[in-house]
């Protein structure tokens, strides 16, 4: 392993590397772009086909995005905090990354439930 550095009061390494920012900070900003797209692309249909307006899928788009950024962005985090293996890591991003999409989603219908009372 490179870049260790041992602690005075442990035997074993700690790695100076173990999250990187950047690398967390770039994930959120390419999930966002790729999470909006999608979404716009999705919601120009229903555009077309009236059942919603331009700003609303704009609004609704740059919402999704943002979930997604944020997933990406805790996913890599995790998955760095770990530091596995390939398979590894891959399992750690799919569950954390589902895991804040199940979470934003259940905000988001219990925001809209208390809405509608």
């Amino acid at each position: 392993m490179q870049n260790q550095t041992y602690s005075n009061n442990y035997n074993y390494p700690v790695s100076s590397l173990s999250i990187r920012p950047n690398a967390v900070l770039n994930t959120g900003i390419f999930g966002t772009v790729i999470g909006s797209t999608v979404a716009m692309g999705l919601n120009l249909h229903k555009v077309q086909s009236e059942e919603m307006s331009i700003g609303e899928a704009l609004t609704d788009s740059l919402a999704k995005g943002a979930g997604a950024g944020l997933a990406a962005a805790t996913a890599t985090a995790a998955a760095q905090a770990i530091g596995g293996g390939r398979v590894t890591n891959w399992a750690v991003m799919l569950a954390t990354a589902t895991g804040v999409g199940y979470a934003i989603n259940m905000l988001g219908k219990k925001n809209e439930a208390d809405g509608k009372k």
